[in-house]
């Protein structure tokens, strides 16, 4: 079955060479012709976490030509592309599953015509080499649950596999909102120290202010009553994916803009709306927002 990837980060690298395990046959779409160019000249390699590289071919077209050939579809490129997006994401029978960062694109699917749209959260530890290459540095688990329709189980049956485990999730919100507070947790601060997942865990004071950030995103969220399985849960994740270096770090890194807006930026304005102070949170925003701004 041909599935149209809309993105060709490392999500969406990683997502393609899966379905394309699974027997599927993955059509990328990218922001640029010449990576599109690329990826259907050379393929799509793979580097698994032990250095082992597998290189598969694929079709790839840039984002000007999607016209909704396939019938199902995967958006993983950032918030901060989503805007990119609005007027490709407008045919009504297209079957959509959403992969992103934060919540902000939350207010995009209100408005979108489809019947069928699912939300999904990425666990794995995965970055992205130049054009065609994406190396997985840490396995995880893809959390799926229906925004509007029933879609979820389709994907599961497309995308599941031992290595790469889709769960089903009944509440799309409670999901989401703890993958809000995994990342308000661990992205900016990888991003100002300039260090790895697992370096939060073994650094005493990275840790002690990620313990901060965690405590303000599950006070405005609500989450109080989840705060030590999520502790948990963050930590097993920070071990999990301990080579990786974050997408805010990478896009920090190179001088592209961050996604600290619907991430951090989403933390304050619920701690605003409730009265919670989130001093943690406000110097991590303050302080991407200002390299952003230096970009």
């Amino acid at each position: 079955m041909k599935i149209s990837v809309i993105g060709g980060g490392a999500i969406g690298l990683l997502i393609s060479y899966f379905l394309k395990q699974n027997g599927n046959e993955p059509v990328i779409y990218t922001r640029s012709l010449s990576q599109a160019e690329e990826l259907s000249k050379s393929g799509l390699t793979y580097i698994d976490m032990k250095g082992s590289e597998t290189t598969i071919m694929v079709e790839a077209k840039p984002f000007a030509v999607y016209n909704a050939e396939e019938s199902i579809c995967i958006i993983a490129v950032k918030q901060t592309a989503m805007k990119e997006l609005t007027g490709l994401i407008k045919y009504n029978e297209v079957s959509s599953l959403f992969l992103q960062n934060g919540i902000s694109h939350l207010s995009f699917l209100k408005s979108m015509p489809q019947k069928q749209i699912s939300i999904g959260v990425v666990e794995h530890g995965a970055i992205k080499k130049g054009f065609t290459t994406v190396h997985h540095l840490g396995e995880g688990r893809i959390k799926i649950s229906s925004y509007r329709g029933d879609s979820e189980h389709t994907w599961c049956d497309l995308l599941h596999s031992t290595r790469f485990p889709i769960l089903i999730e009944e509440e799309w919100e409670r999901m989401v909102y703890e993958k809000l507070i995994m990342n308000a947790s661990i992205n900016p601060l990888t991003a100002l120290l300039r260090i790895t997942n697992g370096e939060l865990l073994t650094n005493p004071h990275a840790l002690s202010m990620m313990k901060e950030l965690f405590e303000e995103a599950v006070s405005v969220l609500n989450m109080t009553e989840q705060r030590e399985v999520l502790w948990k849960e963050l930590l097993v994740l920070c071990r999990n994916t301990s080579l990786n270096r974050s997408s805010m770090l990478k896009s920090v890194e190179s001088g592209k803009q961050t996604e600290i807006e619907s991430i951090t930026g989403e933390i304050i304005k619920r701690g605003i709306e409730l009265k919670i102070e989130t001093p943690y949170s406000r110097f991590a925003y303050e302080a991407i927002s200002s390299l952003d701004w230096r970009g």
